[in-house]
């Protein structure tokens, strides 16, 4: 693979976005590598690169923009939000039921 003067392989596809100083030195302290490649990147886990130091909610949208430029998509993403919301409330309600009927009061549900 041709690489450029920096060492960093050059992009096949021109139209393919580069990817920021920040987002790039994160993931090659992670691959412990000195060059990476939007496939090695792509074979990682959503949850791998999200614990990564240096890597927040915007740094992943921008190497999922990134991988996405070059065909590829991370694997393990989470699911919609809402739900995992609606979750949460549904095992905090449970929880406090379940407190109300241990100190003796009786929990009726709507008709």
């Amino acid at each position: 693979m041709p690489t450029s003067s920096a060492g960093e392989p050059l992009n096949s596809e021109s139209h393919a976005p580069e990817l920021p100083t920040r987002q790039k030195n994160a993931l090659r302290l992670l691959l412990a590598k000195p060059v990476i490649t939007p496939d090695e990147v792509a074979r990682l886990d959503y949850r791998a690169i999200e614990r990564a130091p240096g890597v927040g909610k915007n740094s992943l949208a921008i190497i999922r923009a990134w991988l996405s430029g070059h065909g590829f998509e991370l694997s393990g993403l989470p699911g919609p939000i809402p739900d995992q919301r609606r979750r949460q409330r549904q095992r905090k309600l449970e929880r406090a039921i379940d407190y109300v009927r241990d100190h003796g009061y009786e929990v009726l549900r709507k008709p």
